[in-house]
């Protein structure tokens, strides 16, 4: 390997670790976040960008699985910040369902009557680029 290889390698090591990208995949999940404390605690600003914007007033039921959704959301960012800073996660396979998880919120968000619940396919798709970014076109071959 030549001194121009090595120097192009590390290049690409500083641009795959952006700062830029870790702090816009973390506003992400805090928006995602945000929204299924929304539902849970049934806040106005939930309404229409939730469950199909169609409730004034959540369920328990519906308050209930969006709880679960955000334990969730909290594991995932903790295991982002665990592959975007390259330290091992276990089970291995968890990004790669992570990303799958993600394809399917970004298709349900899309789909959804409202409007406001549309635009949610932003943090969702920018949260599923980071996990098969990072977590799997990054990964080391086992």
């Amino acid at each position: 390997m030549s001194v121009g290889d090595f120097e192009g390698e590390i290049v690409k090591q500083k641009l795959s670790r952006n700062p830029i990208a870790f702090v816009i995949v973390l506003i992400a999940f805090a928006w995602n976040l945000a929204l299924l404390v929304g539902v849970v605690f049934n806040l106005s600003y939930a309404h229409s960008r939730a469950a199909g914007g169609k409730y004034t007033d959540f369920p328990v039921g519906i308050r209930f699985v969006y709880f679960l959704q955000f334990i969730l959301v909290a594991y995932q960012v903790l295991i982002f910040k665990l592959i975007f800073h390259t330290e091992m996660v276990k089970p291995m396979w968890l990004p790669k369902i992570f990303f799958l998880i993600g394809i399917l919120g970004t298709l349900v968000n899309g789909a959804s009557r409202s409007a406001n619940e549309r635009l949610n396919v932003i943090p969702a798709a920018i949260i599923t680029w980071s996990f098969w970014y990072y977590g799997m076109k990054k990964s080391p071959k086992s």
